[in-house]
């Protein structure tokens, strides 16, 4: 039994001392697509594209590298050391997302001993940095490890842990050890050598092992040819391919791989590449790994040593023509950057060399990237709720030991774990709280200035400050809306002006090619369709009133009606049956259906919607401000509600059925005398 709908002390939204807002037609028409012939682009697919239901399974790292390889196709990958402070998680993410745009084939994070590397409860430690890549950027991890500080039972213990995080990829390392003998010299009871011995009697072929090499020769070897043969026994133990350490010149690479050649070292070679970002930075990492940097750039540096701009744009020339060299010439398969956790130089480095490749199709509607993850690699259906907010779904489905693969299916209890503060301080965007505020307005004075907010973001316009709202509480990346939206920009804006906020929606699509560059997903030569969906708050007014019209649009329309408690929860569909929003139909695949409306997930996502006005937005006005209790009256009386048209062939009847919703509220609070 569903409890009645009260009175509302909020204004329901439409203009009730005025006239309706109107737009000249609510019509929304299916889309098919911008460009038929779409369909005929050329060119190889991303390997993030080989999509097909039931099919997508995780292929290895060193397998991936070796097709690359083997292909002659070029690749890049990046290094990352974790953030020292709490407060830099997030930001660090940020980063990486924006990273992962250009299309790397995989990161890996530094064995950090100052964050206590491997413990999975610290927010900064380099383990659980490297499972926050895995997870929430989508992006193949490789987790640095050193075995010399451990025993032999803790560090298969790191793996293990490792293991069930999800990482497949590790870098072997001794590490440094400070114990010391009676001549100062180091004592290390294991070696890389040990540690990758271990992974294989261990775990098997489960890990890829990658090891590290040394163009000039490692300090502490007794010689360049016995290192070398050091690095062949890593490799004959299980290493399956090398990266190396920084180098100042071409030559020095080129005549290391050739040398590792002549003594049957056959697993692919990386160079690693450290752009110079400043000129006591790189004196103090060339002392630290005991290199000597060449005489030439000491003295190309030494006149702009205090310039710190002349000495990067100085770095990022020289780390171009070097890397351009051993591209072009056959001795790198690709260039692995350490990074430094810095953005600019980097992206400019791999924009030059056309490495940078940002990916123009989506694997599916919700999964720009493809994933490599060893368990989310089968996922291929979702919830549309999450849409805006994947990074606090990955979050609350972190615990599942499957994913669903083909189809949601009738749930019964989906079993969504609380997203609690560590989502919301971790993973939320990082946006200042003056920056909130000049978006959502210094002080809220009424409703009319909430809806300017959603207006606004919908619009892309600047608000009376002159500022763009790039964001919304549900949204967790600060890009605007989504491209597909532009379709139905004249609805949402009117939605909106009239007290409809909408936080999430899609448009109705008939057959568009999967490579339209606004709506299409998946690989080359299918189709995608979508129903229309909609998701908003609506006042107490406005929920009485659709309910009293609603059923006339049954069954074309489906409806789910809940408010923040939910002591209020009516819909017209089945208690557990999802409702296909998303499929696609491609060249000898089975239809793929990745976006699903579901009840269950649906009240699992409420309390996320209704949280996020306070979170979000109430709490950057002070407490007992008028600001604050207004966005705490939309929490405490306004209903969520989501809308589907079946009919995804005919014109959309969502705005319709709001239009009248709308006008049944206008004359109950204003009748006509």
């Amino acid at each position: 039994m569903v409890n009645a709908i009260e009175p509302n002390t909020i204004s329901n939204g439409a203009n009730t001392n005025g006239s309706l807002k109107k737009i000249d037609s609510l019509t929304a028409i299916p889309y098919v697509g911008s460009n038929p012939s779409l369909h005929e682009r050329s060119g190889s697919d991303d390997e993030h594209l080989t999509f097909e239901v039931g099919r997508r399974r995780y292929i290895p790292l060193h397998e991936r590298i070796n097709r690359r390889v083997q292909d002659k196709t070029p690749f890049f990958s990046l290094e990352f050391f974790p953030p020292k402070t709490a407060n830099g998680v997030a930001n660090f993410f940020t980063r990486l997302d924006r990273f992962n745009e250009g299309g790397p084939l995989f990161v890996d994070i530094t064995w950090h001993l100052a964050s206590d590397p491997a413990n999975m409860n610290r927010e900064t430690s380099s383990s659980s940095i490297a499972a926050g890549c895995l997870d929430y950027c989508r992006v193949d991890t490789m987790l640095h490890m050193t075995c010399a500080q451990y025993s032999k039972e803790q560090t298969i213990k790191h793996l293990e842990q490792s293991k069930s995080v999800g990482l497949r990829n590790i870098l072997a390392l001794r590490g440094d050890l400070p114990h010391m003998d009676t001549d100062g010299v180091p004592i290390y009871k294991y070696r890389a050598l040990d540690m990758i011995r271990w992974i294989r009697e261990e775990f098997g072929d489960y890990f890829t092992i990658c090891c590290s090499g040394y163009p000039a020769g490692h300090p502490e070897s007794p010689s360049y040819k016995a290192d070398l043969l050091y690095l062949k026994s890593k490799c004959e133990a299980g290493a399956q391919f090398i990266i190396t350490q920084l180098f100042f010149e071409a030559e020095v690479f080129e005549e290391f791989v050739r040398d590792c050649r002549e003594i049957g070292i056959t697993v692919p070679i990386i160079p690693g590449i450290m752009p110079i970002m400043g000129y006591d930075s790189i004196r103090r990492i060339a002392t630290l790994s005991q290199l000597t940097i060449p005489e030439s750039i000491l003295s190309d540096l030494e006149p702009i040593k205090h310039d710190d701009d002349a000495v990067m744009k100085y770095g990022t020339v020289k780390a171009i023509e070097m890397c351009r060299r051993i591209l072009s010439n056959g001795s790198a398969p690709s260039i692995h950057l350490y990074t430094m956790n810095r953005e600019g130089a980097c992206r400019e480095i791999l924009q030059e060399l056309g490495l940078w490749h940002k990916r123009p199709m989506r694997a599916l509607p919700w999964d720009p990237l493809g994933s490599n993850h060893p368990l989310r690699c089968k996922e291929d259906v979702r919830p549309i709720f999450w849409s805006a907010r994947p990074k606090s779904y990955i979050y609350r489905t972190r615990d599942w030991d499957d994913f669903p693969n083909g189809r949601w299916g009738n749930s019964s209890s989906p079993a969504f774990g609380d997203l609690q503060d560590y989502y919301l301080f971790h993973l939320k965007a990082q946006t200042k709280k003056e920056d909130l505020l000049k978006m959502y307005g210094e002080e809220i004075n009424s409703f009319d200035d909430v809806k300017k907010v959603f207006v606004n973001f919908i619009s892309q316009g600047p608000n009376d400050r002159g500022v763009k709202v790039t964001s919304l509480p549900w949204n967790e990346q600060e890009s605007g809306v989504q491209a597909e939206t532009k379709l139905i920009n004249e609805q949402l804006l009117w939605c909106n002006q009239n007290g409809i906020l909408t936080v999430n929606s899609q448009p109705s699509v008939n057959g568009a090619p999967s490579t339209d560059p606004l709506v299409g997903w998946g690989k080359p030569g299918g189709y995608c369709y979508q129903k229309a969906y909609l998701e908003c708050f609506i006042s107490k007014e406005n929920a009485k009133s659709l309910l009293e019209i609603v059923d006339d649009y049954y069954p074309r329309v489906n409806y789910h009606l809940i408010n923040h408690d939910g002591s209020f929860d009516r819909m017209n569909g089945e208690q557990t049956t999802p409702i296909a929003v998303t499929w696609g139909v491609f060249p000898g695949a089975e239809i793929a259906q990745p976006t699903v409306v579901d009840p269950l997930a649906f009240r699992a996502w409420k309390d996320e919607a209704y949280d996020a006005w306070i979170k979000n937005w109430a709490n950057i006005y002070p407490k007992d401000s008028v600001s604050r209790k207004i966005i705490q009256k939309i929490h405490d009386e306004f209903y969520l509600l989501n809308l589907v048209d079946n009919d995804f062939q005919k014109p959309v009847i969502i705005y319709e059925v709001l239009e009248k919703m709308i006008k049944r509220t206008k004359e109950t609070t204003n009748p006509t005398t």
